[in-house]
């Protein structure tokens, strides 16, 4: 006898448009589409929370533990398919309906009914195609947190649902005829006033070394408003880009996709502070808000504090009590401390080897000052992570340091979203702890719903694990989030590869290479695409052009320089790197899973799987690749090579 479950749930159902007819016209254009619909959809289900009960048919039967994770994926879901549509012949739109309800549920092993099901299923038909449509249960639960109208449909005769239940009918902005946000739709309502850009606040100090100072400050204030829920806000890689820009700031919101825009200056003297802001709607040039702070230096982080619950009054943004502790918590009293934390930031923000161990003298240094101080950990961690992602650190030595930073800053301030996010990253590359890893990302996207980094560095877990459509998903947010950053807009492109999904790895190439033509990565991406497909001439001279760029420095870059010279015969020169990265390995480092790949280039099966086995013994991060790699599918069957997917968790589909 099955056991029998009765609890709360929200329940979705999902049904495709005239998928029915389509098939007696062409069945087989009906089926290509309804598949595509399902690859589209399942990885958002599973991104918001959601649990698919059943595939009957055309649609969907989906349960989520909460309302307001259900229209968000619902809302998601018809946003993803209008974009795909938008790009598609009419023939191939997919267009869905979506009904949701929020009531008490019967689970048995095999079974799930009740009324909540069945009113579910019965308001999905009220909904327009495209659309979405919710009972009044639903309604209570989200209406206060969410950024788009409802609107009441009155109370329709449901088959079978005897006691009349109120509906609504979500106003999708792209759908309805509504304006979209700021820019691109007119003039602005209090509904879309949720999407922010904090541009680098000018500095106008005596001293110019006071940029320091300024910079941080910007940082700090969209780091505070990117921990509200509510809010979507572009990260500081995005914004400092705008640094003294001529382009107004309707351009800047078109290029940024946001609605509002948060500008200033700060002027530094002594312990004295003048910071001036305004925020501005893009689209009407309305002054929403602007404030001057003349503040002893002492007043810095109530200043930050005021500007976030200033912003976010001024948007109608909700802020609920556990984001209103966060943007007020001062993370310490030492200003000495804050002002080498900030140069700390400025260093690290450079990316560079000399520049990031510069940084990391500023963080320790603050944290000699405040052994306290929970960001400056934060800031360790993540300085160390980026001197392993350059290859010339051994990650025996960098993620012992990068852990104990994180857990540290945790101990200290456990609402902190980054450092959720570097424990995840070492958790993944370093510990292999994986199911470890999810959960840490899941909460410092959480506690920091616009923090950049923790979407990308998830997208790029879930493309190791093969989970590649929840991967798109994530590496998408994260380019929203931060639309100009290079290193994620050519990861769009390394979520694609590892996806084997190469023409769509070529698209985010080219989008990466108009991005920033003189950075190496859109280059060393051509390549490592065109190495993958057999085009070895064409490779060589993409990873040619990234060699140039960064002067021979790069392990990766080189080790591809001579996979494509064994690929064309010309042993010798590949040799002669493998040689050259070998000594490096031995001096310094270089990372060993790339010797394997060179290796594998010139056909020397044994010696790749040797050097993978002692990049396992090495921890190297690029380990990540093994489960994915087409480089290594002529070794994938090697006893070896499965043992080392074992003894990292990655074994089986």
């Amino acid at each position: 006898m099955s056991q029998v479950q009765r609890r709360l749930a929200a329940i979705m159902f999902t049904d495709m448009v005239g998928y029915s007819a389509l098939t007696q016209r062409n069945e087989d254009l009906a089926f290509e589409l309804l598949e595509e619909h399902r690859r589209l959809l399942r990885p958002l289900f599973s991104s918001h929370g959601g649990r698919v009960i059943d595939t009957a048919g055309d649609g969907f039967h989906v349960e989520f533990t909460s309302a307001l994770q259900a229209l968000r994926c619902a809302i998601e879901i018809q946003r993803t398919l209008g974009d795909r549509n938008t790009a598609a012949p009419a023939e191939r739109a997919i267009r869905i309906r979506i009904g949701i309800h929020l009531g008490d549920v019967v689970f048995s092993e095999d079974h799930v009914y009740g009324d909540g099901v069945n009113i579910a299923a019965r308001l999905e038909p009220f909904a327009e195609p495209g659309g979405i449509c919710i009972s009044q249960q639903v309604y209570d639960q989200v209406h206060t947190k969410i950024d788009v109208p409802l609107a009441s449909i009155g109370k329709p005769s449901l088959k079978n649902i005897q006691t009349p239940i109120e509906a609504y009918r979500v106003v999708l902005p792209w759908h309805s005829g509504t304006p979209a946000p700021g820019p691109q739709g007119g003039p602005s309502t209090g509904q879309d006033r949720k999407s922010i850009a904090v541009l680098p606040l000018a500095n106008m100090s005596p001293d110019p070394e006071n940029e320091y100072f300024s910079d941080g400050l910007t940082e700090d204030i969209l780091t505070q408003l990117s921990k509200i829920q509510r809010l979507k806000v572009i990260s500081r890689t995005s914004v400092m880009q705008y640094k003294h820009t001529s382009k107004n700031l309707r351009e800047i919101a078109r290029e940024l996709g946001v609605s509002t825009i948060l500008e200033g200056s700060v002027r530094k003297a002594a312990n004295k502070v003048r910071i001036s802001v305004q925020l501005i709607d893009a689209g009407s040039d309305e002054h929403l808000w602007a404030e001057t702070y003349d503040r002893e230096l002492a007043d810095i982080f109530a200043i930050q504090s005021d500007v976030a619950q200033r912003i976010t009054d001024a948007l109608k943004a909700h802020v609920s009590p556990e984001e209103k502790a966060r943007i007020e918590h001062r993370p310490t009293e030492n200003l000495e401390a804050y002002q080498a934390y900030l140069k700390g930031l400025f260093l690290w923000n450079q990316r560079t080897d000399d520049s990031v161990n510069a940084g990391i003298a500023q963080f320790k240094r603050a944290i000699e000052l405040d052994h306290r101080y929970a960001p400056a950990y934060v800031g360790l961690a993540d300085s160390y992570i980026v001197l392993d992602n350059f290859g010339t650190h051994r990650p025996t030595v960098i993620y012992p340091l990068a852990k104990g930073a994180a857990l540290k800053a945790l101990e200290i301030d456990d609402a902190l979203g980054d450092a959720h996010a570097s424990l995840a990253h070492v958790k993944a590359i370093y510990d292999w702890d994986w199911a470890g890893a999810e959960r840490a990302y899941l909460k410092a996207i959480e506690l920091r719903p616009s923090y950049a980094h923790a979407h990308h560095w998830y997208a790029l877990y879930l493309a190791t694990l093969g989970r590649f459509d929840q991967a798109v998903v994530e590496i998408r947010r994260a380019q929203e989030l931060d639309p100009l950053s290079p290193a994620i807009v050519n990861n769009v492109a390394s979520v694609y590869f590892s996806a084997r999904r190469y023409d769509e790895a070529m698209v985010a190439i080219q989008r990466a290479t108009e991005l920033n033509p003189q950075s190496f990565l859109p280059h060393m991406y051509l390549g490592i695409v065109l190495l993958a497909t057999g085009s070895y001439p064409e490779a060589l001279s993409a990873v040619r052009r990234a060699d140039e760029l960064v002067s021979g420095s790069s392990v990766a870059i080189s080790a591809m320089l001579g996979y494509a010279y064994a690929k064309l015969g010309d042993r010798e020169k590949a040799m002669n790197i493998a040689a050259a990265l070998t000594e490096r390995y031995q001096s310094a480092y270089a990372s060993p899973v790339w010797i394997a790949v060179l290796l594998q280039g010139l056909g020397d099966r044994r010696g790749a799987l040797q050097w993978l086995d002692r990049a396992s013994r090495e921890r190297d991060g690029w380990l990540r690749t093994l489960k994915t790699s087409a480089f290594f599918d002529e070794i994938r069957d090697a006893p070896e090579y499965q043992s080392l997917l074992k003894t990292m968790g990655l074994a089986g589909p």
